[in-house]
């Protein structure tokens, strides 16, 4: 029980990881100008973690789940990873 625990953090932990590998990718921490080394759970960061927060939630509510729209996503990410 106790290895299985361990293994899901570790998993989801790797998740972050790469979701954060790829917002960084994505260009977002330079439109927001943060930086490697910024603690977004300080004080001092709460602003630039409030304008993350508030840009993700608005861009998932403007998502309308479309097939088209999935796949217009797909191909700019995928040219991104391939292309940088």
């Amino acid at each position: 029980m106790k290895n299985q625990r361990n293994s899901e953090r570790q998993n989801r932990t790797r998740l972050l990881i790469q979701m954060g590998g790829l917002i960084q990718k994505s260009g977002v921490m330079e439109a927001f100008r943060i930086q490697v080394g910024d603690d977004l759970q300080d004080y001092e960061s709460l602003d630039k973690a409030a304008r993350l927060l508030g840009f993700l939630t608005h861009s998932l509510e403007q998502f309308d789940g479309a097939e088209a729209t999935v796949s217009e996503h797909e191909r700019t990410g995928e040219r991104l990873l391939r292309y940088g």
